[in-house]
């Protein structure tokens, strides 16, 4: 016969609340460790809800809160390179200016200069940030420019067109020849296909400033950038602004004053250089306005990132609070739970040594 009993209500009575303690101890040693509660959502019960909004929030403004720094990095890139197209249209303004003090190798100056700095200013604005053409719109894939050989070469083949028939230029047929350039750069032909106007032959991209009587609404979307639940900011600047369509009409123009006295007059020259000096100050003017807005952009992608850097902030310092331990009421917890454990095992222990006699 056995002389030790143990019934086995008790038994699993006692193993059972052994292992309640054991995990609860756990628990807490892990909450101490650690400084979070392991359960704060079955805690707070029906104010739970507070807590999934908290994080929510949080996901929420650290994702615009980056998307915004991104856009802000984009923006900042855009402006150093118009800082450098301005710099190139204030270059070449004092050029045109001063042709008269060059004497016969004036209008050669200008023209070598001219498409020098046309190539420039498309490498300009071919310019790629972290894999998007910046001033390609939605459309960022491939840059938004041709090479800018291809607009000397058109200019180029309008002025030998144009001297075929007349012989070296007058002023009146000056006038005529900037009116082919007026027609090309307003995109007349835009629906031929024909290659030969601004969107084809210069700008390649699908995504277009949005022009008078446009039709393709997809491609002339503004580039949006998100700033919010629902809200976003937009912004315009591409290749085919009208302050960089004035200025690569000015350096076509320009382009074609090294034509011999044979196509060009002294009169049909200063008559280029005039329209294009006219056109070269009102770029200088109208980029200076995009610039002006593109950094109020700027300015207000600055604001929403400071104001979602606080929201997050102060989101997490509330998730902080519900989901923190208190550590004084957590040790008082497991010093509790040490005391019920030992006396448990002791308890467990002394039950084992009952012999049948003294159990009865």
């Amino acid at each position: 016969m056995v002389d030790r009993v143990a019934p086995m209500g008790v038994s699993l009575g006692r193993q059972a609340q052994l292992r309640d303690l054991q995990n609860n101890l756990a628990v807490l040693t892990a909450e101490m460790s650690s400084g979070r509660k392991a359960d704060p959502a079955r805690e707070l019960g029906v104010g739970a809800s507070l807590l999934y909004k908290l994080y929510d929030d949080v996901q929420q403004g650290e994702a615009i809160k980056n998307g915004t720094g991104l856009a802000g990095q984009r923006l900042t890139a855009m402006q150093t390179a118009l800082t450098s197209v301005g710099g190139l249209m204030d270059q070449m303004s004092p050029e045109i200016l001063k042709v008269d003090a060059l004497k016969g190798n004036g209008y050669d100056i200008i023209a070598s200069n001219a498409r020098e700095m046309l190539a420039s200013m498309t490498n300009l604005l071919n310019t790629s940030w972290n894999g998007q053409n910046l001033f390609a719109g939605t459309d960022s894939a491939a840059p938004p420019l041709a090479d800018s050989t291809r607009l000397t070469d058109w200019a180029a083949a309008r002025l030998d067109a144009a001297a075929s028939v007349a012989g070296a230029l007058d002023g009146a047929e000056a006038a005529a020849l900037i009116g082919d350039f007026d027609a090309m750069f307003a995109n007349a032909d835009r629906d031929t296909g024909a290659g030969t106007s601004f969107y084809g032959l210069v700008y390649q991209s699908t995504s277009r400033t949005s022009m008078a009587g446009s039709s393709d609404a997809e491609s002339d979307a503004p580039s949006l950038i998100r700033i919010g639940a629902g809200e976003t900011l937009s912004y315009n600047m591409r290749a085919d602004n009208p302050a960089f369509k004035d200025a690569f009409k000015a350096l076509s123009l320009l382009s074609t004053l090294d034509a011999p006295d044979s196509k060009l007059s002294g009169e049909a020259k200063q008559a280029l250089l005039d329209q294009a000096g006219e056109l070269m100050r009102g770029a200088r003017a109208q980029l200076t306005v995009a610039a002006g807005i593109l950094g109020s952009k700027q300015q207000r992608l600055d604001k929403v990132a400071e104001i979602q850097d606080r929201a997050v902030t102060a989101a997490t310092a509330q998730i902080n609070d519900l989901e923190g331990v208190d550590y004084y009421t957590v040790s008082d917890r497991i010093s509790t739970l040490q005391i019920q454990l030992q006396a448990t095992y002791s308890i467990t222990a002394q039950l084992s040594k009952l012999s049948l006699v003294n159990y009865l």
